[in-house]
């Protein structure tokens, strides 16, 4: 991602204020001929105050303050501010004012100013300084009003799939979980999203242009995952930043529907269909979680901007020359446009979708469909940018729901299958400075930016599409491993940092700064999706178990006799620490239907014990329990969470690593004292012994600790391993692949 360009100098005010110019033409606009511009290169305009919400009753005095700073050495500077603030939507001017003022050699001026607004709706401010005919200009969103948000309730689209799901979530609403599993998306909640940078992710739209280039990508990304984590926790406290945060966004919309962070001169060069997406993205969920029609409104107007812009007729843009990675990037707007279309029934919507299909297949772009239904590879797909393909293959899967196409199904499943046989690594996630590399190649220090917190969320939704569409086991496979893993790694539970690359061997580098840091915002969304993936409704018939962390559900399933029942299910567990976990079953009346059990490939020996009668799982498949439920049914299950050591492979030879279940452990050198150097450690077995947690350092976010033998400096010693997902906590080195014994 490229940096984006400093405020530009001024020739004509329409060139400068997107928000202005489209909103307003009654201010004072500079001459079109003055001549060489300088100020912008010296100097640059900040906007210190967030939009101020204006309610329905009465005027409101709103005062706010603008201030400069030096980009270069200047002597100083003598001219003319002026402000004018103006309503959005009447176009009326509400204040003007030209003040002389002086700025110093390192700026720092402030000037502050009170304007009465007597009257709801959307106020934007523009600043000019002046001297002689050398300008600056900023504009900026200065106060908004929004509709009231009321009786909140799940939406569902108006259109219907073709192809049906078969695997099914349930409301979030009735899904709840304890233990480990709700440490972890409890601090994903307290410590990540309630602390977002709000500042930091909706200036760029308030006060075009952003500061990096992506930033517009940032609050869709936040809607995206808090819309979901909002419906599981019903946090009051994030359902009013969710508002706050809809509504300026929404009062950021210029009238032609662009509500990206750009300049006109920029508009479609770089990343802005991608911010586009993640708008549409995080406003439809938002949408869906709370029915606020004014977010389903804004979505349509860009999606009518979009399909205005870009298409295959004279005087439209090419989608695939419009962003970064052959047009992958803004190729990705795919999957919120299939959304669109489902809450809309807008077939203009529809008809987009299919013209990205035919885009790619154009000269200078990445050829998604026809790679990968020949070639079948990931890594000689367009460029082999991973985030962005993943993306584009979400969108690819459900426009397959829409229309019907094979060839759309048979690429994302022949990109599925290769991802999952040669390009993950043992915790779940993939890409090696962001690219897919040959098979088998996966190197995983910092240096080698492996497993792009983006990357491993964007393989998760990818994975989850395609187990809802399916069913099958294998999907679920990899959706535990990831999250077991390499999610649960990226976002540390102490503080609700992130790490971008997230390395086996090395540091966690978190991180809690936006700037520039894609990953920060896309890690939540993983753990958002976490409560719709371990209980699912078989469309046909029961209901599916996929992991046995302690939780609970409940809804309705069809029975064998297409009949609708409602029930709750308990499960009482201490997975994945333990392999046993304790299923209790309550239809509200007596009813067959199928339970199904995920049997985890990594396990061994599962067993479900119902009403006496034993059943044994086959690894990597479910075991069907299709039985007449009472209320009170118990089903007790037992696996073996086999401790097991796995082969460093290409990159790694002659090193191995430990799991034990789902988990993947590490030696981190902070539980490690005695270790002057963990590069010189070597195991030599699998025999985890269970410590006490008491072991662990104050503060730590876990309860698992393990002690195994080992080698260092030559001799035997004991080690001290935790899963992965918690190591580095306290920023200890860790390393995952340790050496085999004699190497």
């Amino acid at each position: 991602m490229y940096l984006i360009k400093s405020i530009r100098l001024i020739a004509l005010l329409t060139c400068l204020l997107p928000a202005f110019a489209t909103h307003s033409q009654t201010a004072t606009q500079p001459s079109a001929t003055a001549g060489p511009l300088k100020l912008g290169k010296a100097l640059s305009i900040n906007i210190l105050d967030r939009p101020t919400y204006i309610p329905a009753s009465g005027p409101t005095v709103l005062t706010k303050t603008v201030s400069f700073s030096a980009t270069a050495s200047v002597h100083d500077l003598a001219g003319t501010l002026s402000i004018t603030v103006y309503n959005a939507a009447t176009k009326a001017v509400i204040f003007q004012q030209a003040k002389p003022i002086t700025i110093g050699k390192t700026g720092g001026q402030s000037v502050s100013f009170s304007a009465t607004i007597n009257k709801e709706g959307d106020y934007w401010a523009t600043y000019t300084f002046q001297i002689a005919s050398d300008s600056i200009t900023r504009s900026t969103l200065i106060a908004y009003s929004a509709a009231p948000h009321l009786n909140e309730h799940l939406t569902e689209p108006v259109v219907a799939k073709m192809i049906p799901d078969k695997a099914i979530p349930f409301a979030l609403e009735n899904v709840r979980f304890s233990g480990f599993m709700e440490d972890r998306l409890s601090a994903n909640l307290t410590e990540r999203l309630l602390n977002i940078d709000e500042t930091g992710i909706m200036e760029g739209f308030y006060s075009r242009p952003g500061k990096q280039t992506w930033v517009g990508e940032y609050p869709g990304k936040y809607l995206h995952a808090a819309s979901r984590v909002w419906r599981y926790s019903k946090n009051a406290q994030l359902k009013k930043q969710m508002d706050r945060i809809v509504d300026v966004l929404i009062a950021t919309q210029l009238d032609d529907g662009y509500l990206g962070t750009y300049l006109p001169a920029d508009y479609w060069t770089d990343w802005d269909v991608w911010a586009h997406k993640y708008d549409m993205l995080g406003l439809l969920s938002y949408y869906a979680a709370t029915g606020y029609k004014p977010a389903l409104e804004t979505s349509r107007r860009v999606g009518d901007l979009l399909c205005r812009t870009f298409g295959p007729s004279p005087g439209q843009r090419n989608l695939m020359l419009s962003g970064h990675h052959m047009g992958m990037a803004s190729g990705s707007v795919l999957e919120p446009m299939t959304d669109l279309y489902r809450y809309t029934g807008d077939k203009k919507y529809l008809d987009f979708c299919n013209y990205i299909i035919d885009a790619y297949e154009t000269p200078k772009g990445p050829k998604i469909i026809s790679t990968l239904t020949t070639l079948g590879k990931v890594d000689k797909t367009g460029n082999a940018k991973a985030y962005e393909m993943m993306s584009n293959l979400v969108g690819i899967v459900k426009l397959y729901q829409l229309t019907g196409n094979p060839d759309l199904l048979k690429a994302t499943q022949n990109a599925w299958n290769d991802i999952a046989a040669h390009k993950l690594y043992i915790t779940g996630t993939a890409s090696e400075k962001e690219y897919f590399r040959d098979d088998y190649e996966l190197p995983a220090t910092n240096d080698d930016h492996m497993g792009e917190g983006c990357v491993t969320t964007t393989w998760l939704q990818f994975s989850q599409a395609l187990y809802a569409l399916t069913g099958e086991a294998k999907y679920m496979e990899e959706i535990e491993k990831s999250i077991f893993n390499h999610l649960f790694a990226a976002e540390n539970p102490q503080t609700g940092c992130v790490s971008y690359y997230t390395a086996l061997q090395g540091k966690k580098p978190y991180r809690c700064t936006i700037d520039g840091h894609c990953c920060l915002a896309s890690v939540p969304r993983g753990f958002a999706i976490i409560p719709e993936l371990i209980y699912t409704r078989n469309a046909d018939n029961g209901l599916s178990v996929n992991s046995y962390p302690a939780g609970s559900v409940r809804g309705t399933v069809l029975t064998s006799d297409h009949k609708e029942v409602g029930f709750q299910l308990r499960v009482d567990s201490r997975f994945p620490e333990e392999g046993r976990a304790t299923i209790t079953l309550n239809p509200d009346r007596r009813a067959t239907f199928i339970v199904g059990l995920h049997v985890p490939a990594w396990c061994r020996n599962f067993k479900a014990v119902v009403n006496g009668k034993t059943f044994a799982g086959t690894p990597g498949q479910y075991l069907t329990l299709s039985q007449e439920w009472n209320k009170g049914t118990v089903i007790q299950v037992t696996f073996d969470l086999h401790p097991q050591l796995l082969d460093g492979g290409k990159s790694y030879p002659g090193f191995v690593a430990l799991k034990s279940g789902p988990q993947v452990l590490a030696l981190d050198q902070a539980l490690n004292p005695q270790i002057n150097d963990i590069a010189t450690v070597s195991l030599t077995s699998a025999m985890l012994t269970a410590i006490p947690k008491t072991q662990l350092p104050k503060g730590w976010l876990g309860s698992q600790i393990y002690s195994v033998p080992g080698m260092a400096d030559g001799k035997p010693t004991t080690l001290t391993v935790v899963p992965f997902a918690e190591a580095g906590q306290t920023g200890g080195d860790l390393a995952v692949w340790i050496r085999k014994t004699g190497q």
